[in-house]
């Protein structure tokens, strides 16, 4: 009986431990369904912010996340903003153009596609993605070093998320 209740215990705790790691995504997102979930984002253009780099304008627009039922549906995938740039990116092939940001994780690691047209046009080079112990709405700021941009969202907890192109 004690030997029937500890593997009920072990295997309890393991589907614990591997939940994250099922609600991450397999595979990256296609361009129509980050173009589908845009449709529907709301942006908060009250929070927007302006940025230069090289004398070229970079605009970056918030969205005001669904709120969920879970972290997992964060991980599947969510537009976080639309981007606007008259610069190209530094590390990354992004062209000058208007985008849909789209943050997802996939494995144990977070990506950010930029898309328009339902067309995937470029990955962010680096993104990072911290939850914050506290913290309330404020704009994104955008950096013209390393043409990166924050910016904070509430989704179960405040998150952090940086992004460079």
């Amino acid at each position: 009986m004690r030997l029937l209740l500890k593997t009920h215990i072990l295997i309890a705790g393991i589907c614990v431990l591997a939940l994250p790691a099922f609600a991450a995504r397999k595979d990256k997102p296609s361009g129509p369904e980050i173009a589908q979930k845009a449709r529907t984002a709301v942006l908060d253009s009250e929070n927007s912010t302006t940025g230069e780099k090289n004398g070229k304008k970079i605009k970056l627009i918030p969205a005001n996340l669904p709120q969920g039922k879970s972290e997992a549906e964060l991980e599947d995938g969510q537009v976080i903003g639309v981007l606007e740039t008259e610069a190209q990116g530094d590390e990354t092939s992004l062209p000058p153009g208007k985008y849909n940001l789209f943050l997802a994780k996939e494995g144990n690691d977070w990506h950010t596609y930029a898309e328009s047209g339902g067309r995937i046009v470029a990955e962010a080079a680096r993104v990072k993605v911290e939850k914050q112990p506290q913290g309330t709405r404020r704009r994104p700021e955008i950096r013209a070093q390393g043409w990166c941009s924050t910016q904070w969202f509430w989704f179960f907890g405040w998150h952090s998320v940086t992004l460079c192109w």
